[in-house]
Formats: C-alpha cells, sequence, structure tokens
C-alpha cells in the first residue's frame, strides 16, 4: 500500500504535537526517545520539502535570467 504523502502543515502540526508532549514531562524515558525518534523524522521530511522548495525556486530564478 502507498504510503499517504503529508503536506508540510500537517508534518508541522505533527511535530508541534511531539514537541508539547515531550515538553509535558509525562513521558516516560521509552516514550520520550520514541517521540524524540519521531520528531527527528518529522524534522528530516520537513528539510526535504523545502529543498525540494528551494530547488524548485533557484530553477525558476535561473529560467527567468536567461531569458533576458
Amino acid at each position: 500500500m502507498a504510503k499517504k504523502v503529508k503536506s508540510y502543515k500537517e508534518l508541522t502540526e505533527q511535530l508541534e504535537e511531539v514537541l508539547q508532549e515531550l515538553e509535558g514531562g509525562e513521558l516516560s524515558v521509552e516514550e520520550s526517545m520514541k517521540k524524540y525518534e519521531e520528531g527527528v523524522s518529522l524534522t528530516k521530511e520537513l528539510l526535504q520539502i523545502l529543498e525540494k522548495a528551494e530547488a524548485k525556486v533557484k530553477m525558476i530564478q535561473s529560467d527567468e535570467e536567461t531569458e533576458f
């Protein structure tokens, strides 16, 4: 089954939830480690989205500069 691609906003909201849970101080060490790993994974996904967007912007700017 294909993995649903989440939007930047969905990933950001999910990361905020993870941070709130970690900052709440009510998780066990094991739960905290799982949430930390989830947060790192979400951060990597968000960075990939930003890198793709940045590459697209650079490509658009490059195309516009050559037209002049």
